[in-house]
């Protein structure tokens, strides 16, 4: 059996995970050789991806014109300033966040505000591969179940900081729909964990609140119109007069088990009045 080689200097970061991608690698032409460096972001074969990680690119070189006057202070707070958390006792450190943290909220302000995609129908239609007709005749493929209500999702890969991207849309969602008249986002969220033991990680970012005042999610000028209660389950739900947050987990609106038993018996369980 021939012994495994490992090429140490293949494994060292070409960037920061702040910094915007600018490297990567690809195999060497010549077998048995290192990998080459190549300039620029490795290109993704998926052509909506690519489409749209070129346009947010070019949207934010221009300073995210176009956006509304909310959407472009909190991304000029979150990516554009020095900040500074707490850490163990009276010290503190530089924060910044991961660059696919920031690319995921970028890209959702981008549709929705600039772009107004709220189909996957017109996801396709505007950044489909090919020529102008074919994307549309992408978009006519698209199942009608499909675009029967908006649905963003972010693939972001294990512990890249998904908690920290639900934080920003949050964020960005209730000062939205304050501070803008025309505004039809949310300020009231449900925050569906997959099984305990993610909802038990998410009570300690979400409980309380803790993130929000934790993470630099807020400008200074802003904190005293953020009104924002969090209701975990089996916890009761009193009158509010500004946002809310529920967390809970698919066990409390999924279960396998009632439903078996027919469908007169299986029911949503929603925060105790």
């Amino acid at each position: 059996m021939t012994d495994l080689v490992v090429n140490p200097a293949a494994l060292e970061p070409l960037y920061g995970p702040t910094d915007i991608p600018n490297l990567h690698r690809v195999r060497a032409r010549t077998p048995g050789q290192p990998a080459e460096q190549r300039k620029g972001r490795r290109p993704s074969p998926i052509a909506i991806a690519q489409n749209l990680r070129r346009e947010v690119a070019e949207w934010r070189e221009i300073a995210y014109a176009g956006a509304s006057d909310t959407s472009q202070e909190l991304l000029h707070h979150w990516f554009s300033q020095c900040h500074t958390i707490p850490g163990p006792g009276a010290s503190s450190f530089p924060f910044g966040y991961y660059f696919c943290q920031r690319e995921a909220i970028e890209t959702l302000i981008f549709l929705y505000e600039l772009r107004g995609v709220r189909t996957l129908s017109a996801m396709s239609g505007l950044f489909g591969s090919g020529e102008e007709t074919e994307r549309e005749i992408a978009a006519l493929g698209v199942n009608p179940d499909d675009d029967t209500w908006p649905k963003y999702a972010f693939k972001v890969a294990t512990g890249a900081g998904k908690t920290k991207i639900m934080s920003l849309a949050m964020v960005w969602s209730y000062f939205h729909a304050l501070r803008e008249s025309d505004s039809p986002m949310a300020q009231h969220f449900v925050v569906i964990a997959p099984g305990i033991t993610v909802f038990e990680r998410l009570k300690e970012d979400f409980g309380n609140g803790v993130i929000f005042d934790r993470d630099p999610l807020i400008p200074t000028g802003w904190r005293g119109d953020w009104n924002v209660s969090v209701v975990l389950q089996d916890e009761g739900a009193g009158a509010s007069t500004g946002g809310v947050i529920y967390l809970t987990n698919i066990h409390r609106l999924h279960d396998p088990k009632r439903r078996a038993r027919g469908a007169e018996t299986y029911g949503f369980m929603g925060p105790r009045s």
